[in-house]
């Protein structure tokens, strides 16, 4: 579905990702870990075809004709419009038509109960769960998503889960940055690990037990981060 082979990339003379090689296939749920820096959000945006690499190969097989999810962690929201004016306004920019579609992931997010309330009225879960709706309103195949838990309580957050896994469990395919151990958990089935701009570590959810009795014993960020995954 997607491959990248050697891939280099610099932004102003700074290498950002160094020599990354991986594959995404359809169904995949990949969670990008690693400390701030290591290049997730570079590696994320050219994997959901926003930037290109400087070298190396980046490969997409045409197996759909929608346009790929991409879920940033900045609020893609306008403050004085309604959760409902929200989901009209993308359903009719995107051209997605399927009803059904809409209104089960309105059900799932829990977005009927607040429809008729302002972007500026609703709390930070209420807003991240809106935000996914928007993304996701033309029915993606593949699904980007960049810390989009942060600040998510944890009744939207399970809100937020069921949905992916129900989607994931149908197909979607589902690429996330997120540093948050439940939702890694309970979404994720493998780790890409990066530290400074290499992929250091690809590996089962299963094997986390394992990798993470490893971590514990290298000397760089990792170590912490691994040390706290349950």
């Amino acid at each position: 579905m997607l491959q990248l082979n050697n891939i280099i990339y610099k932004n102003k003379n700074k290498m950002i990702l160094n020599g990354i090689s991986a594959e995404v296939k359809q169904g995949d749920s990949i969670c990008l870990f690693g400390p701030n820096g290591a290049g997730k959000s570079t590696l994320l945006k050219m994997l959901a075809g926003l930037i290109e690499p400087d070298q190396g190969v980046y490969k997409q097989d045409k197996l759909t004709s929608k346009p790929v999810g991409y879920i940033p962690q900045q609020l893609a929201l306008f403050p004085n419009m309604t959760v409902k004016d929200h989901l009209s306004f993308y359903k009719k920019m995107t051209k997605q038509k399927d009803r059904e579609f809409i209104e089960a992931m309105s059900n799932a997010l829990s977005l009927n109960e607040i429809k008729k309330k302002k972007v500026e009225e609703l709390s930070g879960g209420m807003a991240r769960k809106l935000n996914l709706a928007v993304g996701l309103i033309h029915e993606p195949d593949i699904i980007f998503l960049d810390e989009a838990f942060v600040g998510v309580d944890l009744a939207a957050k399970h809100d937020m889960l069921q949905w992916l896994r129900l989607l994931n469990e149908d197909g979607v395919t589902i690429v996330l940055i997120t540093h948050d151990w439940h939702v890694i958990h309970h979404l994720a089935k493998t780790l890409w690990v990066l530290e400074d701009g290499r992929m250091v570590d690809q590996f089962s959810i299963e094997n986390l037990p394992q990798k993470a009795e490893e971590y514990k014993l290298v000397d760089s960020p990792l170590n912490k981060m691994f040390a706290v995954q349950n």
